[in-house]
């Protein structure tokens, strides 16, 4: 079981990167989100679905963003995340300079991989506080995403709170 578990995550990776490569290569790459990092950060995420993941964020402008993630739940089983993010800096504004708090909508999707696959539809929203300081290329952020399930026998919709940060690489 755990070859084709193995198996079935390397395919989904290897999917996933080649759909984003051409997306990827048109990344304005004199766009970075802190003073010290890159356009693209590597993090932790908490929350469900699955319990914890490693994910990314890849900013393609000053407001577009694609952010892949790989989350674990307890049953060993593995969740790919993908989610196209949009993001508006001019609804929270910060007083001090040392950060920005853009509001942010995208849509996105889940894929599980199990003996068999579940896939859904998600629609996170939330908050990105991106640090504005010296040395400290990073954000946090915490989303609400709503997510419709399909499955053989028909589809649910839930609501997961997720909490997270990267590191501008």
């Amino acid at each position: 079981m755990f070859s084709s578990f193995k198996k079935a995550l390397t395919v989904g990776l290897v999917m996933a990167g080649m759909s984003l490569m051409p997306v990827c290569s048109r990344a304005d790459e004199d766009f970075h989100p802190t003073n010290d990092g890159g356009n693209f950060g590597l993090g932790l995420e908490l929350g469900d679905p699955g319990s914890w993941g490693v994910d990314g964020k890849l900013w393609i402008d000053s407001v577009n963003a694609f952010q892949p993630a790989v989350k674990f739940n307890d049953g060993g089983s593995a969740i790919l995340q993908l989610d196209y993010l949009w993001h508006n800096f001019d609804i929270v504004r910060i007083q001090d300079g040392n950060g920005e708090l853009p509001f942010y909508i995208g849509v996105g999707g889940d894929l599980v991989l199990q003996t068999s696959v579940v896939a859904a539809a998600r629609l996170p929203i939330g908050l990105s506080y991106i640090f504005n300081k010296r040395h400290v290329p990073v954000d946090i952020y915490f989303q609400v995403v709503p997510t419709l399930w399909f499955y053989n026998s028909g589809a649910t919709l839930n609501f997961y709170p997720e909490l997270g940060a990267h590191f501008y690489l």
